[in-house]
């Protein structure tokens, strides 16, 4: 109970930062655009570059291809706070979310980038009118989930309302966050397919982020990730495991299929040493190995009595 309760006033202190730390931001940004003094060369100068950062959003809405990490981070140095980035960062979202699922070979994907997930989401805190029906929402919370174990959805859910929270896909995706960091893997993957009967909104109509979730949760990319994340996890609690439990685990069939993923794939290699037909024995590591106990000689016991006999003797004084 004590640490569910220190959880909870850790979160409600989170929130209560980041809104102090936004309020800041944006009375700051609305200064900027509202003079409230006699102009001088200084006020020119600010004026000036902001009109430059203002030019650089608006080249950035009439491109028709989706802004670069780069691109994002520049904006997001100069326009963290201006609704007008809003757009832009909806369109990451989604290319993020949907380069999982891309078959083409030669299509670039779309880099993980917090840092813009979390400053959309605070701006649709100060501009709900923004958000829409919590679609592009659900596909931040789900990218960041596929960043187990990273803290980054706990980061991200404290900025989310309670209405939004409060109903599909996010209610599926916070089972699927608690189950991950529980480690109850083997309960986790169906779950995680629950989303892909999500895929329409309350109305019963299409609803283009749902779809978009619904082709990245069932993406070899996003099964693959989340295996990764679920294989480093157990390399850092099992030296040697039951076959069974790693099956379970990363959601597969046979130990066939657990040979075929870990030949295919180099980071496999780096964490499992060997499968058999009845365990896996993953990378030795300073988790995993049974650290052999040191005992310091030439230590007496009347050295140690006249320690505590000393000490005894500071305490009564």
């Amino acid at each position: 109970f004590f640490l569910i309760s220190l959880r909870k006033n850790y979160r409600l202190f989170a929130v209560a930062i980041e809104i102090l730390k936004a309020a800041r931001r944006i009375y700051r940004w609305k200064t900027q655009q509202t003079p409230l003094f006699k102009e001088t060369a200084s006020s020119k100068t600010l004026s000036h570059t902001t009109d430059i950062h203002t030019d650089q959003i608006k080249k950035m809405t009439d491109k028709t291809k989706v802004a670069s990490s780069e691109e994002i981070t520049t904006l997001l140095t100069h326009s963290a706070y201006n609704p007008a980035i809003v757009p832009q960062l909806e369109s990451y979202v989604r290319s993020s979310v949907t380069s999982l699922s891309s078959t083409s070979s030669s299509s670039e994907s779309t880099p993980y980038h917090f840092d813009a997930n979390r400053t959309l989401v605070k701006l649709y805190q100060f501009f709900p009118h923004l958000a829409g029906d919590g679609g592009v929402v659900s596909l931040v919370l789900f990218l960041a989930l596929l960043e187990f174990p990273s803290m980054d959805y706990v980061a991200l859910t404290c900025l989310v309302g309670e209405k939004v929270r409060g109903r599909e896909p996010c209610l599926t995706l916070a089972r699927c966050a608690e189950l991950l960091e529980s480690c109850q893997f083997s309960e986790f993957w169906p779950t995680f397919r629950q989303l892909l009967l999500l895929s329409t909104d309350k109305a019963g109509s299409p609803s283009s982020e749902y779809d978009i979730l619904k082709q990245a949760v069932s993406s070899p990319a996003a099964v693959l990730k989340l295996r990764k994340s679920i294989a480093s996890i157990l390399a850092l609690s099992y030296r040697t495991a039951p076959l069974k439990i790693v099956l379970g685990a990363l959601d597969l069939d046979n130990v066939d299929a657990l040979k075929n993923l870990v030949q295919s794939e180099d980071y496999f290699k780096g964490v499992i040493e060997s499968v058999d037909s009845s365990s896996v024995l993953f990378v030795a590591s300073g988790d995993n190995t049974k650290r052999s106990r040191v005992f310091k000689e030439g230590v007496h016991f009347d050295a140690i009595a006249s320690l505590i006999s000393s000490s005894a003797a500071v305490h009564v004084e």
